[in-house]
This record gives C-alpha cells, structure tokens and sequence, in this order.
C-alpha cells in the first residue's frame, strides 16, 4: 500500500513538472513571436565566417565633381572608383586618357528634381529634368508626378521638389532621361543620390508624404523604383548602378534594396558626422554590414566623416576599413562639406599586403592579419594602428 502511494505522488510530481514545463515553452515562444526577429545591428557579432578576397585591398573612391584645384593627375594616380556629374565629361574623358580603366559613374539625384525658378533658366544636370522647361512642364502637365504632403503641398526642400517613387510614369520618365544621358554623353552606370530608408529625413523636416503613411509602404515604392530601372536598362545592359542609401532606420532595408542595386554608399560609415564616435556595438554592424555586402557580390561605399586635421579619427576609421575590406569595399575619410578637396595620408602609401584571413577578436582589440603588415582597432577606445613589418 504503501509503495503505491509512493508511485501515485512520483507520477503526480512528474505530471506537474510536464504541466509546467510546457507551460514555460508555450511562454517563451510565444514571448519570441511578439518581439519579432532580433536586429543584429546593433548586437555583438562573432568573427566574420571568411569571404573570398579579389582585388586589392586598398580601394579610394572620389566623388561627386572634379576637385576644385583642378588636379586630375592625383585624382588619377591615388584612386581607384570615381562618380562624377554631368557637364564633367571632359575630366572624366582626361582622366581615362590618363588610365582610369574602371567605369566612371553618372551622379544623379534619386528622389527629387530641381525648379530652376523660371522656364527659361536651364537647371543643373545633377537630376533628369535638366533641360529648360522641364519642370514647368511636369508641373502643368504632370502634376501627380510630385509627392505631396498632408496639406496637399509639394515637398520642396533647397530649391528640389520631391518626387513620388510608387508612380509609375514617373519611374519612366526618369528612366528614358537617364538612358539618354548614359548613352548619348558616354557614362558608364549611374550613381543615385538620397534613396531613402524610411520617412524619417521626411519626419524631421515636418514634410510627411500623404501618400506614404508608414516606413513600410514608402520603402515598397522605392524598391519598386529601384526594380523597375534595374530590370530594365541597368542589369541587362551591365550597367552598374549604385545607390547612396540614406535614412536607414532597418538595417534590413539596405539588404532588401541591394537586390536591384550593384552597391551602395554608407556616408557615415564607421564614425559618426562631424566629430562623434558610434558605440562598439554600432560600429561592429557598420563592419557586418560591409561584410555582408561584399559577400552578395556587391560594392561597398565606406565614407567617414572628419576633419581634415583629426589624424587619429583618420586612422581609426581606415583601420576600421581595413578590417573589413575582401577587394570589393571602397573608402574615403573626408567631410560633406569638402568633397571638393583632395585628402591623401601616408598611411595610404603603406604596403600592408594581401589580408590572410577575416578579422578576429582577442577579447579587447580586433586585429587582421596581412601578409607584409597587421591592423589592430579598439573600438571602445576609438583608436587604431596601422603597422608593415620592417
């Protein structure tokens, strides 16, 4: 009897621990399922898993005009992908005489076009109503064509007017203007300015689409746009077109846009604006997500901002790149307002070799390896070193 009742409280005790245990999984998954998927921006990442390496591994990138000094030998002689803009075609012609075999991009604006303030005064060709009357006769003509706001204004901002990416008209219009100046004037691809990742530039200057109530719904009208001209001139014609992605709220929005996309530019990359430091965990995802671009077969446009002066920020933010570079990552350290300006450092010069392997963390500084050199970054500390072996 007494055994029996031993066995009926054993049976009882396990009945419950089932009971609770299923309780807590039925909890936890559940708890999962509300949070969603875990961004891993902004969480600690492990060693990069190894992506083949092609090129080189030092890779400069200028942009957008000639440099204001008129140097186009250094600009030939020191950098390896360029973006230039219409009515540049003479330096952009100079310089391939000089030996620039890689494809010299066209700067277009994405989003916006520009009103000149009358019909008669012929616009800058940095966007693709760029004849005279051009924006009087969108706006006659193709009023819907333009984003509006909930007043039902026009979304104007430094002189450009922003245009609606979900209209379909519009996408061909843009297209057709941008085959012309592809064909007819000699570039090689396109590069978009301001493609944007959600509505918060549009938030902060208090100008909301009426259209677009949600990030969501915005960014499906701006990946359709970049599908549409993708599809249809740049991809089967082996343009490359590339983008510089602004506004970046979801990490996983730059991913989704890449798909149409050949690379894009991250113009905060590695440190923030002006003279700011991202965390350790923000700089990792800047790392990661050049890692992954790369590995998509894509470019990566690596630009950190600084000072012309601040040389520690400078070899921070190289070092960072070194790190993360497989031949397809290009960088530039310079600052928004001097894109004009030629900056050049002897750290540039160092022959560090090929990278033997990914980066890897010893618990304080993250370190690569090269064949004639090593790179060792703390991003706690926001510093670096950049050594070749003697």
């Amino acid at each position: 009897m007494k055994n029996r009742k031993f066995l009926i409280g054993v049976i009882w005790l396990v009945a419950i621990g089932i009971i609770i245990t299923s309780i807590l999984l039925v909890y936890l998954v559940f708890n999962n399922l509300e949070q969603g998927p875990q961004d891993t921006s902004t969480q600690s990442l492990s060693t990069p898993t190894p992506i083949p390496f092609e090129g080189q591994a030092v890779n400069l990138i200028w942009f957008y005009k000639p440099p204001k000094n008129g140097n186009l030998t250094k600009i030939a002689e020191n950098f390896d992908m360029l973006i230039l803009t219409s009515n540049d075609e003479d330096e952009r012609d100079e310089l391939k005489e000089m030996g620039i075999s890689t494809p010299v991009l066209q700067y277009l604006s994405f989003e916006a076009i520009q009103d000149p303030g009358s019909c008669d005064k012929k616009p800058f060709q940095n966007q693709v109503a760029n004849r005279a009357g051009d924006f009087c006769y969108i706006s006659e003509h193709y009023p819907d064509w333009f984003l509006l706001d909930f007043n039902g204004e026009r979304m104007i901002g430094d002189g450009y007017v922003i245009m609606d990416p979900g209209n379909q008209e519009w996408r061909a219009f843009w297209l057709e203007r941008a085959i012309q100046s592809q064909e007819y004037l000699g570039w090689d691809g396109v590069f978009l300015d301001n493609v944007e990742a959600s509505l918060s530039k549009r938030a902060r200057r208090e100008q909301l689409p009426a259209a677009y109530l949600t990030d969501a719904s915005y960014q499906t009208a701006v990946l359709g746009f970049l599908q549409y001209i993708y599809i249809n001139y740049f991809q089967p014609q082996q343009r490359p077109l590339m983008a510089n992605i602004i506004a970046l709220d979801d990490p996983a929005v730059w991913f989704e846009y890449l798909q149409y996309l050949d690379g894009a530019m991250e113009e905060g990359w590695g440190v923030d604006w002006h003279d700011g430091y991202h965390s350790p965990e923000m700089w990792e995802s800047h790392l990661y997500r050049s890692d992954q671009t790369q590995a998509m077969g894509k470019t990566a446009i690596l630009v950190s901002q600084g000072s012309q002066a601040d040389a520690e920020r400078q070899i921070f933010a190289y070092a960072s790149y070194l790190l993360t570079t497989y031949g397809k990552a290009v960088f530039r350290y310079t600052n928004a307002a001097k894109y004009h300006e030629i900056w050049l450092y002897p750290n540039y010069e160092l022959d560090l070799g090929e990278p033997m392997g990914s980066r890897y963390f010893d618990g304080t500084l993250w370190h690569r390896d090269f064949t004639n050199g090593t790179v060792r970054v703390d991003p706690e500390k926001n510093t670096a070193i950049i050594e070749t072996f003697e």
